[in-house]
């Protein structure tokens, strides 16, 4: 059972939202808030696997809000839901500990999709926003947690950061899916990351600090 909670100021959309989780077995809503205010309070009591965060918010901006639950919820995986395509506040999201952003229009589908694709390790937004995001992220601290990686995890990091699905890895890798989701959680605790995008960046900035240093 996936436990999700949302966070989202428009009743209506609110209701929406909550409506769809509880209608899709093995999902429940735990809470649904109005405000970073009750989220601060009802998301650590509840402590649900995925939260789907609007941007705009009444008190704090769902980036704010984001940062904070994060910080004190490590582990919680955070999906933006917003009206905007806007790349500065996609950029922002992520890099406040957001693991997807998708558009309030997407369809119901698409929405337990990406609360799925989440759960699974995936970053559910579009390649092209996903390659944007990659570069957008601060360099790793020196000492990159990528070196502590096995030979095939480096292996499977790279096609992680290259676009490819899990099952995609597992064609090119001669390895199952499971074997592959596997690996990529072993990479996510290493590189102390939530999902793909954020595995994805650590190597790419890796990469570019040593080409500097071959330059």
């Amino acid at each position: 059972m996936t436990s999700v909670a949302v966070i989202e100021d428009h009743s209506t959309t609110r209701k929406m939202l909550v409506e769809l989780i509880e209608a899709e077995p093995g999902y429940r809503c735990v809470c649904a808030c109005a405000n970073s205010r009750e989220a601060f309070v009802e998301v650590p009591k509840h402590r649900p696997d995925v939260v789907l965060m609007d941007i705009h918010l009444p008190d704090r901006s769902g980036i704010v809000c984001t940062a904070k639950l994060t910080e004190k919820l490590p582990e919680l995986q955070v999906i933006m839901v917003t009206v905007y395509k806007d790349m500065d506040l996609i950029f922002r999201a992520l890099n406040a500990g957001a693991c997807g952003y998708i558009l309030k229009r997407s369809r119901p589908e698409e929405i337990i999709q990406a609360i799925a694709e989440v759960r699974a390790g995936g970053a559910p937004m579009t390649s092209e926003i996903a390659r944007l995001v990659v570069r957008s992220f601060r360099a790793p601290s020196p000492g990159s947690d990528v070196n502590g990686l096995t030979p095939r995890e480096m292996e499977i990091l790279v096609l992680v950061a290259d676009g490819l699905s899990n099952k995609e890895i597992a064609q090119k890798a001669n390895i199952s899916a499971g074997t592959v989701r596997i690996h990529v959680a072993n990479i996510f605790k290493k590189l102390h990351v939530r999902c793909r995008t954020q595995a994805a960046a650590k190597y790419v900035r890796t990469k570019e600090c040593g080409a500097h240093k071959n330059g």
